[in-house]
Order: C-alpha cells, then structure tokens, then sequence
C-alpha cells in the first residue's frame, strides 16, 4: 500500500459520521487530487492538506455548512441542532488548521466570545421561564389559600397567577425561537469567519 491509499485509508476512518454517499465523494475527490498532483509520499501529501484526521475536520465543517444552509431555507433558521453542530465543526477546523494564521486566533477568539454571550442570553431566558413559572404557582398556591378567608384577596392573587402563567405560556414558544434565532446567527458568524479564513489559505 503506496502513501496516497494509507492517507486515503485513514481520511476514510475519520469521516465515519459522513452519510456513506458523502464520504465516498470526498474520498473519491482527494484521492484523484492527490493523484493528479503526483504526490508520492506521505509527506508531500501533509504539507498541502495537513494530515488525514486535519483534512477530515475541514471536510466535516464544509459539510455542515451545506447541510445547514439546505436545512434553513426560504429565509428561516436551521433546526438549533444544526447550527450548533456547524459552530462546534467550524471551531475545531479552525484549531486544527494545518496552517496557523493571526487570523484564525482571532477568529477563534471571536468565536468563543459569541459563543459566552449565546451562553449567557441563553440563561438568561431559562431564569425568565422558571422565574415566572414559580411566581405563577406562589401566586396561585396564595390566592386558593386565600379563597376561604378573604375571597376577593383570593381572587385578586388568583388573578395575577393566571396571568403570570399566561405569560410562561406564551415565553416558551418566544424563548424558543430566540434560542433558534441565536444558533442560526452563531452559525452564519462561524461560516462567514471560516470561509474568509479558507479564503485567505488560497491565496
């Protein structure tokens, strides 16, 4: 077995979660690349894709992205599952990088700093939710207490816990789709970073 099949042998291993037709594309394509270019060992071969398992990375994040632009079609976001998985594919493709650029620290950089801030609006929103879901129940548990001693006291707390549920019913769905929003605009922030980064490896 000649250098070029070990490589394509083993950049096979590594995209084991590629859908079977996917990874045969892509198997088939670098090894008629590497081909083409006469690379005849192992060495040559690294030094224009980086090794099999840094290749795989880059070839995994490409593939995400096109899964989650096929997925977020006619203007709406892709499942949160897919724009996270394009964050998380991108960021290790970017650390993995065979070349190592300022660019590409800063990108990282950036990255991880969007990725703090979906953190925290994220909590965020899961306290708002429990917040009014236990104000909802003191409210209620007050008012049913009160229902016997002082009925208008009682429905007055009743009341304000009707409407406080109310508002947990309607957050949910909105805290929903702000979380999908979020992934979606965490995913386009990593495409838009890596494909200036891929950009900048061609020149």
């Amino acid at each position: 077995m000649n250098a070029r099949e070990k490589y394509i042998q083993e950049l096979e291993k590594y995209l084991v979660t590629l859908p079977a037709a996917e990874r045969a594309d892509a198997v088939d394509f670098y090894n008629e690349f590497i081909e083409d270019a006469h690379y005849d060992t192992r060495e040559q071969i690294v030094a224009e894709l980086g090794t099999p398992r840094q290749l795989s990375h880059q070839i995994l994040a490409d593939y995400s992205i096109k899964a989650n632009e096929k997925d977020g079609g006619a203007g709406k976001p892709a499942s949160t599952k897919s724009s996270w998985r394009v964050f998380w594919l991108v960021l290790i493709a970017i650390v993995t990088s065979p070349i190592t650029l300022a660019l590409s620290v800063v990108a990282f950089g950036i990255l991880i700093a969007a990725l703090g801030v979906a953190i925290g609006i994220i909590v965020g929103l899961l306290g708002v939710i429990v917040g009014l879901l236990v104000t909802a129940g003191a409210m209620l548990y007050l008012g049913f207490g009160l229902l016997v001693a002082a009925p208008m006291t009682g429905i007055f707390y009743l009341g304000i816990g009707l409407a406080v549920l109310g508002g947990f019913l309607i957050f949910i769905p909105l805290g929903y789709w702000i979380i999908r929003l979020l992934a979606q605009g965490i995913a386009n922030l990593s495409k838009f970073l890596y494909q200036k980064l891929q950009e900048r490896r061609t020149k």
